[in-house]
C-alpha cells in the first residue's frame, strides 16, 4: 500500500479536526438547552475554544522544536479526542468548558504545522485560502448536518460527534503512523525588511478580531435565533448547517471566480448587509434561515481577504499574518460571549444591527492596511 504523503497526511487531521471542532461549537447552544443555562454563561464555552487556540498558536512552534512533527502531530489525536469525549459526556459546565479549550489547543497546533508545510511562498495565495477554508467548512457543515438528522430522529445531537471521533480518528492516527518522514517547515526568507511601527501591529490584530467577530456573528447563535423564532431543535440544526454550507460554497466558488479582492470585499459588504436587514425585519423562522444564508455569504470571505490583505501590502507577510491569527483566535472567544450578552439583554435584533457597523469599519481598516505606501 502506498505511503500517504506529509500534505495528505496534514489535510487529513486538518479536516478530521474541523469535523468535530465544528460540530461542537454548534453544540454550545445545544449545551445550553440542556443544562438549563443563560446563553452568557454558556458562552464561557467559547471562551475557553479561543483561550486554547491562543495559547497553541503561541506554543506550536516551541513543541515541534522540542518533540518533532511526527510526535506532535500523534499526540494531537489523542487530545483532540480527550477534549471531544469531555464535551460529550461532561455532566457539569465544569467539564465541558475547559474540555472545549483542549480541543481548540490541539487544533490550532495542527493548523500551524498544516501552514508551514503548504505555504511555499513568503505571500499566500488568496485562492489558496479560499480553498482550504472552504474545504474545512464543507467538513463542518456536514457534521452539522448529521447533528440535524440525529435531531429530527430523536437521537439527540450527541451521536454525530461521538461517531465522528470514534471512526475519524483511528483513520488520522493510522496515516499520521504511515508517514515516513514529515519534512521541516520552510523558512521564511530572512531578507532584511523595515520595522513595523507598534500602532500597525495593533491595528492588524484589531482586524483579525473584527473578522472573525463579524464571521462568527452571523450563525453561532443561529440555532437560538431559529428556536425562538418557532423552528424546532432539528430545524434550527439543520439552518445551521445550511448556513455552513453556503460558506463553504462560497469561498470555493470565489476561488474558481478568481475575483479582484476589492471586488469580493464589496460583495461582501452588500451580502452581508441584505443578510442582516432580512434577519431583523422577519420573525419568520423560514425568512430568517434564508437572510441567515445571505449574511453567510457576505461573511465567508472576510478572514482570507483580511490575511491575504495584510500580508499583500507589506514586506515580512508572514509575522502579519500571525499577529492577524492572534487577533482571530481571540475574537472567536469573545465574540460569542458579546453577543451572549446583547441578545439576553437586548435581543437578537439589536445584536444583529450591530454586525453591519461593525463591518463598516473593519473595512475602512482593511483599506488602510493594504496600502503599500504604510511605513514604519
Amino acid at each position: 500500500m502506498r505511503r500517504p504523503n506529509t500534505f495528505q497526511a496534514l489535510m487529513f487531521q486538518a479536516a478530521f479536526g474541523s469535523y468535530l471542532l465544528w460540530a461542537a461549537g454548534t453544540a454550545i447552544p445545544l449545551i445550553r438547552i440542556d443544562f438549563g443555562i443563560s446563553r452568557t454563561l454558556a458562552s464561557m464555552h467559547s471562551i475557553s475554544t479561543g483561550t486554547g487556540a491562543v495559547l497553541g498558536a503561541l506554543f506550536a512552534i516551541r513543541l515541534v522544536e522540542r518533540f518533532g512533527r511526527e510526535i506532535l502531530m500523534r499526540l494531537s489525536v489523542v487530545i483532540m479526542v480527550a477534549g471531544i469525549l469531555g464535551l460529550l459526556l461532561g455532566q457539569s459546565i465544569w467539564i465541558t468548558i475547559p474540555s472545549c479549550g483542549v480541543a481548540a489547543f490541539s487544533q490550532t497546533i495542527v493548523n500551524a504545522i498544516s501552514l508551514s508545510e503548504i505555504s511555499h511562498d513568503d505571500k499566500p495565495s488568496l485562492r489558496r485560502i479560499f480553498i482550504q477554508t472552504g474545504i474545512q467548512a464543507g467538513v463542518g457543515a456536514s457534521a452539522i448536518f448529521f447533528m440535524s438528522v440525529s435531531l429530527h430522529a430523536h437521537l439527540g445531537w450527541r451521536l454525530p460527534i461521538l461517531l465522528g471521533a470514534t471512526v475519524l480518528s483511528p483513520m488520522a492516527m493510522f496515516i499520521i503512523w504511515r508517514v515516513k518522514f514529515l519534512v521541516a517547515p520552510v523558512i521564511a526568507s530572512k531578507a532584511p525588511v523595515a520595522p513595523v511601527h507598534s500602532k500597525v501591529k495593533y491595528q492588524i490584530f484589531f482586524l483579525g478580531v473584527m473578522m472573525s467577530f463579524l464571521d462568527i456573528g452571523v450563525g453561532f447563535w443561529a440555532i437560538d435565533l431559529l428556536i425562538n423564532r418557532g423552528a424546532g431543535v432539528a430545524i434550527g440544526a439543520f439552518g445551521s448547517a445550511l448556513l455552513s454550507i453556503a460558506i463553504a460554497g462560497c469561498r470555493i466558488g470565489l476561488a474558481a471566480l478568481n475575483f479582484h479582492v476589492r471586488r469580493i470585499m464589496r460583495l461582501a459588504l452588500l451580502f452581508y448587509s441584505v443578510g442582516v436587514v432580512i434577519i431583523c425585519i422577519t420573525h419568520s423562522p423560514s425568512i430568517t434561515m434564508f437572510g441567515l444564508v445571505i449574511a453567510g455569504l457576505g461573511s465567508s470571505p472576510l478572514f482570507a481577504s483580511g490575511v491575504f490583505q495584510v500580508s499583500e501590502g507589506f514586506p515580512d507577510p508572514a509575522y502579519r499574518i500571525s499577529r492577524y491569527m492572534m487577533g482571530t483566535a481571540f475574537s472567536y472567544g469573545l465574540a460569542p460571549f458579546i453577543l451572549a450578552i446583547v441578545f439576553d439583554n437586548a435581543g437578537f435584533i439589536t445584536g444583529y444591527v450591530m454586525l453591519p457597523i461593525v463591518l463598516f469599519f473593519a473595512y475602512l481598516l482593511w483599506r488602510r492596511l493594504g496600502l503599500k505606501e504604510e511605513v514604519a
